[in-house]
């Protein structure tokens, strides 16, 4: 799916992230009351410093949110 189809079903890009701050961010958005759909991204797509990600190893994901059933 992408980019655009995301935003027309309702997603929203929220962050990028990745490793434990991820798992923090996920539960938080879903107690919040939010779904959340993770799109695994290439260090190279970033704009800014990857090198964290890189040198931890660490999967970096595109963190997209939207409402549970259209925030009803």
């Amino acid at each position: 799916m992408g980019r655009e189809e995301k935003v027309k079903n309702g997603w929203t890009e929220a962050s990028i992230s990745g490793g434990s701050h991820l798992n923090r961010m996920v539960e938080m958005y879903q107690e919040l009351g939010f779904e959340v759909y993770l799109e695994e991204l290439d260090p190279r797509e970033c704009e800014g410093c990857t090198a964290c990600y890189e040198a931890g190893n660490e999967t970096m994901y595109r963190v997209y949110t939207r409402p549970k059933d259209g925030g009803e």
